[in-house]
Protein backbone atom coordinates (compact mmCIF):
# COMPACT_ATOMS: atom_id res chain seq x y z
CA UNK A 1 0.00 0.00 0.00
CA UNK A 2 2.85 2.37 0.86
CA UNK A 3 4.48 1.85 -2.54
CA UNK A 4 1.20 2.51 -4.33
CA UNK A 5 0.66 5.76 -2.39
CA UNK A 6 4.20 6.97 -3.23
CA UNK A 7 3.60 6.19 -6.91
CA UNK A 8 0.33 8.12 -6.93
CA UNK A 9 1.99 11.10 -5.24
CA UNK A 10 4.77 11.12 -7.88
CA UNK A 11 2.21 11.03 -10.67
CA UNK A 12 0.28 13.88 -9.07
CA UNK A 13 3.37 16.14 -9.13
CA UNK A 14 3.57 18.31 -12.29
CA UNK A 15 7.20 18.11 -13.37
CA UNK A 16 6.84 21.50 -15.08
CA UNK A 17 6.23 23.04 -11.65
CA UNK A 18 9.73 21.94 -10.63
CA UNK A 19 11.35 24.10 -13.32
CA UNK A 20 12.68 27.50 -12.17
CA UNK A 21 10.91 30.62 -13.43
CA UNK A 22 13.94 31.70 -15.48
CA UNK A 23 13.86 28.46 -17.48
CA UNK A 24 10.09 28.64 -18.06
CA UNK A 25 10.46 32.24 -19.26
CA UNK A 26 13.21 31.14 -21.66
CA UNK A 27 10.84 28.49 -23.06
CA UNK A 28 8.14 31.13 -23.57
CA UNK A 29 10.63 33.39 -25.35
CA UNK A 30 11.37 30.55 -27.77
CA UNK A 31 7.65 30.00 -28.39
CA UNK A 32 7.28 33.64 -29.55
CA UNK A 33 3.80 33.17 -31.09
CA UNK A 34 1.47 35.66 -29.40
CA UNK A 35 -1.66 33.50 -29.68
CA UNK A 36 0.06 30.44 -28.19
CA UNK A 37 1.47 32.52 -25.35
CA UNK A 38 -1.95 34.04 -24.67
CA UNK A 39 -3.37 30.53 -24.41
CA UNK A 40 -0.65 29.68 -21.87
CA UNK A 41 -1.65 32.68 -19.77
CA UNK A 42 -5.04 31.19 -18.92
CA UNK A 43 -3.68 27.77 -17.91
CA UNK A 44 -2.52 28.80 -14.45
CA UNK A 45 -1.52 31.86 -12.46
CA UNK A 46 2.19 31.11 -12.75
CA UNK A 47 2.05 30.88 -16.53
CA UNK A 48 -0.08 34.01 -16.61
CA UNK A 49 2.57 35.96 -14.71
CA UNK A 50 5.55 34.63 -16.67
CA UNK A 51 4.11 34.76 -20.19
CA UNK A 52 3.42 38.48 -19.86
CA UNK A 53 7.17 38.98 -19.31
CA UNK A 54 8.07 37.52 -22.71
CA UNK A 55 10.33 39.95 -24.56
CA UNK A 56 10.35 38.30 -28.02
CA UNK A 57 6.87 38.07 -29.59
CA UNK A 58 5.63 37.28 -33.09
CA UNK A 59 2.09 37.72 -34.37
CA UNK A 60 0.49 36.49 -37.60
CA UNK A 61 -2.64 38.31 -38.75
CA UNK A 62 -5.14 36.09 -40.56
CA UNK A 63 -7.58 37.61 -43.01
CA UNK A 64 -11.24 36.80 -42.51
CA UNK A 65 -12.57 34.37 -45.10
CA UNK A 66 -15.14 35.79 -47.49
CA UNK A 67 -17.54 33.89 -49.70
CA UNK A 68 -16.55 34.23 -53.38
CA UNK A 69 -18.91 36.22 -55.54
CA UNK A 70 -20.34 34.91 -58.80
CA UNK A 71 -17.68 34.91 -61.47
CA UNK A 72 -14.95 35.76 -58.96
CA UNK A 73 -12.94 32.62 -59.71
CA UNK A 74 -12.45 33.73 -63.31
CA UNK A 75 -10.88 36.95 -62.11
CA UNK A 76 -8.29 35.23 -59.95
CA UNK A 77 -7.35 32.71 -62.60
CA UNK A 78 -6.59 35.44 -65.10
CA UNK A 79 -3.07 36.54 -64.19
CA UNK A 80 -3.02 39.54 -66.48
CA UNK A 81 -6.17 40.92 -64.84
CA UNK A 82 -4.70 40.34 -61.38
CA UNK A 83 -1.53 42.19 -62.41
CA UNK A 84 -3.48 45.09 -63.91
CA UNK A 85 -5.90 45.35 -61.00
CA UNK A 86 -3.29 45.15 -58.25
CA UNK A 87 -0.65 47.47 -59.66
CA UNK A 88 -2.52 49.79 -62.01
CA UNK A 89 -6.09 50.26 -60.76
CA UNK A 90 -5.67 49.70 -57.01
CA UNK A 91 -2.98 52.38 -56.42
CA UNK A 92 -4.91 54.89 -58.54
CA UNK A 93 -8.17 54.13 -56.71
CA UNK A 94 -6.34 54.32 -53.40
CA UNK A 95 -4.98 57.79 -54.15
CA UNK A 96 -8.39 59.01 -55.36
CA UNK A 97 -9.99 57.56 -52.23
CA UNK A 98 -7.57 59.47 -50.02
CA UNK A 99 -8.33 62.72 -51.83
CA UNK A 100 -12.11 62.46 -51.57
CA UNK A 101 -12.75 60.16 -48.59
CA UNK A 102 -12.76 62.99 -46.04
CA UNK A 103 -15.80 64.54 -47.74
CA UNK A 104 -17.82 61.38 -47.30
CA UNK A 105 -16.33 59.93 -44.12
CA UNK A 106 -19.66 58.94 -42.64
CA UNK A 107 -20.55 56.95 -45.72
CA UNK A 108 -17.19 55.19 -45.79
CA UNK A 109 -17.71 54.04 -42.20
CA UNK A 110 -20.97 52.41 -43.25
CA UNK A 111 -19.19 50.37 -45.92
CA UNK A 112 -16.05 49.58 -43.97
CA UNK A 113 -17.08 45.98 -43.36
CA UNK A 114 -17.69 45.27 -47.02
CA UNK A 115 -14.82 47.14 -48.64
CA UNK A 116 -11.33 46.62 -47.29
CA UNK A 117 -8.34 48.67 -48.42
CA UNK A 118 -5.57 46.26 -49.40
CA UNK A 119 -2.92 48.40 -47.72
CA UNK A 120 -4.68 48.79 -44.36
CA UNK A 121 -4.58 46.30 -41.50
CA UNK A 122 -5.94 46.35 -37.99
CA UNK A 123 -3.93 44.65 -35.30
CA UNK A 124 -5.60 42.93 -32.32
CA UNK A 125 -4.33 45.49 -29.82
CA UNK A 126 -6.01 43.62 -26.97
CA UNK A 127 -3.75 40.63 -27.67
CA UNK A 128 -0.54 42.66 -27.57
CA UNK A 129 -1.62 44.49 -24.42
CA UNK A 130 -1.14 41.24 -22.50
CA UNK A 131 2.63 41.52 -22.95
CA UNK A 132 4.23 44.13 -20.73
CA UNK A 133 7.91 43.69 -21.67
CA UNK A 134 8.04 43.18 -25.45
CA UNK A 135 11.44 44.20 -26.78
CA UNK A 136 11.39 42.51 -30.18
CA UNK A 137 8.15 42.31 -32.19
CA UNK A 138 7.60 40.52 -35.49
CA UNK A 139 4.24 40.87 -37.29
CA UNK A 140 3.17 38.93 -40.39
CA UNK A 141 0.28 40.42 -42.34
CA UNK A 142 -1.93 38.42 -44.73
CA UNK A 143 -1.01 38.30 -48.40
CA UNK A 144 -3.28 39.16 -51.33
CA UNK A 145 -4.40 37.16 -54.34
CA UNK A 146 -3.24 39.92 -56.68
CA UNK A 147 0.25 40.36 -55.21
CA UNK A 148 3.14 40.03 -57.64
CA UNK A 149 5.26 37.40 -55.94
CA UNK A 150 7.23 34.30 -56.79
CA UNK A 151 5.31 32.62 -53.96
CA UNK A 152 1.87 32.74 -55.63
CA UNK A 153 2.82 31.53 -59.11
CA UNK A 154 2.04 34.84 -60.82
CA UNK A 155 5.16 34.53 -62.99
CA UNK A 156 6.30 38.01 -61.98
CA UNK A 157 8.18 39.44 -59.02
CA UNK A 158 7.99 42.49 -56.78
CA UNK A 159 9.84 42.73 -53.47
CA UNK A 160 10.63 45.69 -51.27
CA UNK A 161 12.24 46.57 -47.99
CA UNK A 162 11.71 49.89 -46.22
CA UNK A 163 13.22 51.54 -43.17
CA UNK A 164 11.53 54.28 -41.14
CA UNK A 165 12.29 56.49 -38.19
CA UNK A 166 9.63 59.10 -37.64
CA UNK A 167 9.31 59.10 -41.45
CA UNK A 168 10.69 57.23 -44.46
CA UNK A 169 14.48 56.81 -44.42
CA UNK A 170 14.97 54.41 -47.32
CA UNK A 171 13.23 51.86 -49.53
CA UNK A 172 14.68 49.27 -51.92
CA UNK A 173 12.46 47.71 -54.61
CA UNK A 174 13.32 44.74 -56.82
CA UNK A 175 10.83 43.90 -59.56
CA UNK A 176 10.48 41.89 -62.76
CA UNK A 177 7.66 41.30 -65.23
CA UNK A 178 8.86 37.69 -65.61
CA UNK A 179 10.65 35.44 -63.12
CA UNK A 180 11.27 31.72 -63.59
CA UNK A 181 13.90 29.00 -63.40
CA UNK A 182 16.35 28.93 -66.27
CA UNK A 183 15.88 25.16 -66.73
CA UNK A 184 12.27 25.66 -67.74
CA UNK A 185 13.38 28.39 -70.14
CA UNK A 186 15.81 26.04 -71.84
CA UNK A 187 13.18 23.31 -72.12
CA UNK A 188 10.83 25.74 -73.85
CA UNK A 189 13.46 26.94 -76.37
CA UNK A 190 11.94 24.70 -79.02
CA UNK A 191 8.42 25.85 -78.29
CA UNK A 192 7.07 28.51 -80.64
CA UNK A 193 5.60 30.62 -77.86
CA UNK A 194 8.85 30.42 -75.96
CA UNK A 195 10.79 31.68 -78.97
CA UNK A 196 8.49 34.64 -79.27
CA UNK A 197 8.89 35.49 -75.60
CA UNK A 198 12.06 35.54 -73.51
CA UNK A 199 14.14 33.11 -75.59
CA UNK A 200 14.37 35.61 -78.43
CA UNK A 201 16.84 38.51 -78.13
CA UNK A 202 15.36 41.67 -76.71
CA UNK A 203 14.60 44.29 -79.39
CA UNK A 204 17.09 47.13 -79.53
CA UNK A 205 14.55 49.71 -78.39
CA UNK A 206 13.77 47.68 -75.24
CA UNK A 207 17.37 47.99 -74.01
CA UNK A 208 16.27 51.32 -72.58
CA UNK A 209 13.12 51.96 -70.58
CA UNK A 210 10.24 53.09 -72.77
CA UNK A 211 7.69 55.60 -71.51
CA UNK A 212 5.16 52.81 -70.94
CA UNK A 213 7.67 50.68 -69.04
CA UNK A 214 8.71 53.63 -66.91
CA UNK A 215 5.09 54.40 -65.99
CA UNK A 216 4.62 50.80 -64.85
CA UNK A 217 7.66 51.06 -62.58
CA UNK A 218 6.44 54.35 -61.16
CA UNK A 219 3.19 52.56 -60.27
CA UNK A 220 5.24 49.82 -58.59
CA UNK A 221 7.05 52.49 -56.58
CA UNK A 222 3.85 54.26 -55.50
CA UNK A 223 2.23 50.95 -54.51
CA UNK A 224 5.23 49.90 -52.39
CA UNK A 225 5.51 53.31 -50.70
CA UNK A 226 1.79 53.34 -49.87
CA UNK A 227 2.02 49.84 -48.37
CA UNK A 228 5.12 50.67 -46.32
CA UNK A 229 3.74 54.00 -45.04
CA UNK A 230 0.49 52.28 -43.99
CA UNK A 231 2.46 49.75 -41.95
CA UNK A 232 4.52 52.54 -40.39
CA UNK A 233 1.34 54.36 -39.35
CA UNK A 234 0.09 51.15 -37.78
CA UNK A 235 3.32 50.92 -35.78
CA UNK A 236 2.72 54.28 -34.12
CA UNK A 237 -0.08 52.90 -31.97
CA UNK A 238 1.76 49.66 -31.23
CA UNK A 239 4.90 51.48 -30.07
CA UNK A 240 2.93 53.96 -27.98
CA UNK A 241 1.12 51.11 -26.19
CA UNK A 242 4.29 49.06 -25.67
CA UNK A 243 7.04 51.32 -24.31
CA UNK A 244 9.58 48.47 -24.01
CA UNK A 245 9.75 47.67 -27.75
CA UNK A 246 13.24 48.14 -29.20
CA UNK A 247 13.02 46.63 -32.69
CA UNK A 248 10.18 45.77 -35.06
CA UNK A 249 9.72 43.80 -38.27
CA UNK A 250 6.52 43.69 -40.32
CA UNK A 251 6.29 41.30 -43.29
CA UNK A 252 3.42 39.73 -45.25
CA UNK A 253 2.21 36.32 -46.34
CA UNK A 254 3.23 36.92 -49.97
CA UNK A 255 6.82 37.65 -48.88
CA UNK A 256 6.56 40.83 -50.90
CA UNK A 257 7.40 43.64 -48.52
CA UNK A 258 9.21 44.13 -45.21
CA UNK A 259 9.52 47.13 -42.95
CA UNK A 260 12.21 47.09 -40.26
CA UNK A 261 12.93 49.48 -37.44
CA UNK A 262 16.02 49.36 -35.23
CA UNK A 263 16.21 50.63 -31.66
CA UNK A 264 17.32 54.09 -32.81
CA UNK A 265 14.42 54.35 -35.24
CA UNK A 266 11.89 53.08 -32.69
CA UNK A 267 13.06 55.62 -30.12
CA UNK A 268 12.84 58.39 -32.73
CA UNK A 269 9.27 57.42 -33.65
CA UNK A 270 8.22 57.12 -30.00
CA UNK A 271 9.55 60.60 -29.23
CA UNK A 272 7.75 62.00 -32.27
CA UNK A 273 4.46 60.36 -31.25
CA UNK A 274 4.74 61.57 -27.64
CA UNK A 275 5.52 65.14 -28.77
CA UNK A 276 2.59 65.30 -31.18
CA UNK A 277 -0.24 67.22 -29.57
CA UNK A 278 -2.76 66.82 -32.39
CA UNK A 279 -3.33 63.36 -33.84
CA UNK A 280 -4.98 62.97 -37.24
CA UNK A 281 -7.45 60.18 -36.47
CA UNK A 282 -8.54 60.03 -40.11
CA UNK A 283 -5.03 59.33 -41.41
CA UNK A 284 -4.53 55.85 -42.84
CA UNK A 285 -0.81 56.05 -43.44
CA UNK A 286 2.27 58.16 -42.78
CA UNK A 287 2.92 60.90 -45.32
CA UNK A 288 5.65 59.98 -47.79
CA UNK A 289 8.18 62.83 -48.17
CA UNK A 290 9.59 64.02 -51.49
CA UNK A 291 12.00 61.33 -52.61
CA UNK A 292 14.82 60.70 -55.07
CA UNK A 293 14.75 57.37 -56.93
CA UNK A 294 17.80 55.74 -58.48
CA UNK A 295 16.78 52.96 -60.87
CA UNK A 296 18.61 50.21 -62.78
CA UNK A 297 16.96 48.25 -65.60
CA UNK A 298 17.90 45.18 -67.67
CA UNK A 299 15.42 43.68 -70.20
CA UNK A 300 16.58 40.08 -69.62
CA UNK A 301 18.79 39.22 -66.63
CA UNK A 302 20.39 35.78 -66.32
CA UNK A 303 21.14 34.54 -62.79
CA UNK A 304 23.45 31.53 -63.33
CA UNK A 305 24.36 31.05 -59.66
CA UNK A 306 20.75 30.61 -58.53
CA UNK A 307 19.40 29.26 -61.83
CA UNK A 308 16.75 31.90 -62.57
CA UNK A 309 15.93 34.31 -65.37
CA UNK A 310 14.33 37.72 -64.84
CA UNK A 311 12.54 39.61 -67.60
CA UNK A 312 12.25 43.37 -67.21
CA UNK A 313 14.49 43.27 -64.13
CA UNK A 314 14.36 46.55 -62.20
CA UNK A 315 16.09 47.77 -59.05
CA UNK A 316 15.10 51.03 -57.34
CA UNK A 317 16.77 52.69 -54.35
CA UNK A 318 14.58 55.37 -52.78
CA UNK A 319 15.64 58.01 -50.27
CA UNK A 320 14.18 61.31 -49.06
CA UNK A 321 15.20 64.14 -51.38
CA UNK A 322 16.70 66.09 -48.48
CA UNK A 323 19.09 63.26 -47.60
CA UNK A 324 22.57 63.67 -49.08
CA UNK A 325 24.23 60.30 -49.74
CA UNK A 326 27.28 59.03 -51.54
CA UNK A 327 27.08 56.68 -54.50
CA UNK A 328 28.47 53.79 -52.45
CA UNK A 329 25.73 54.26 -49.84
CA UNK A 330 23.03 53.36 -52.37
CA UNK A 331 24.99 50.28 -53.43
CA UNK A 332 25.52 49.03 -49.86
CA UNK A 333 21.86 49.69 -49.02
CA UNK A 334 20.65 47.69 -52.03
CA UNK A 335 23.11 44.84 -51.45
CA UNK A 336 21.87 44.30 -47.91
CA UNK A 337 18.15 44.60 -48.61
CA UNK A 338 17.20 40.98 -49.36
CA UNK A 339 18.25 37.73 -47.70
CA UNK A 340 17.42 35.31 -50.53
CA UNK A 341 20.38 34.15 -52.61
CA UNK A 342 18.70 34.75 -55.98
CA UNK A 343 17.60 38.26 -54.96
CA UNK A 344 21.11 39.15 -53.81
CA UNK A 345 22.52 37.91 -57.10
CA UNK A 346 19.97 39.94 -59.06
CA UNK A 347 20.78 43.11 -57.10
CA UNK A 348 24.50 42.60 -57.62
CA UNK A 349 24.18 42.10 -61.38
CA UNK A 350 21.85 45.08 -61.79
CA UNK A 351 24.22 47.37 -59.91
CA UNK A 352 27.10 46.21 -62.12
CA UNK A 353 25.34 47.88 -65.03
CA UNK A 354 26.82 51.30 -65.60
CA UNK A 355 23.60 52.93 -66.73
CA UNK A 356 20.99 54.04 -64.21
CA UNK A 357 18.03 56.42 -64.13
CA UNK A 358 17.36 59.14 -61.56
CA UNK A 359 13.81 60.29 -60.83
CA UNK A 360 12.23 62.64 -58.33
CA UNK A 361 8.79 62.28 -56.78
CA UNK A 362 6.85 64.83 -54.75
CA UNK A 363 5.46 64.00 -51.32
CA UNK A 364 2.03 62.40 -51.12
Amino acid sequence: MGLEEDSEQQQAVDVFDLLPDALVLEIFNRVQDARSLSACMVLCKRFGDLATQTDDVSLEIIRRNKLPENGDSGWHTNKSKAFFGRFIMNPIQSLLHRMFSRKSKACSHCNSDDEEDDTMFRLPDELLKNFKEIRSLSVKLPGHDGDISSENGSGALLKWKAEFGKELESCVILGATGFKKSESKLKNDGDESGKNDESSPAPLESRNLTSKQLKKRVVWTISCLIASSARHHMLKKIISLNPMIRDVKISDGSKQGTIRMTERQVVELREDVSSTTVVDVEAERTKVPAVTIKMWYVPVLELPESGYVMKGATLAVIRPAVTAVEKDDDVSLAMGAFDEKCMGEAVRKLIEKKKSYTLEMNSF
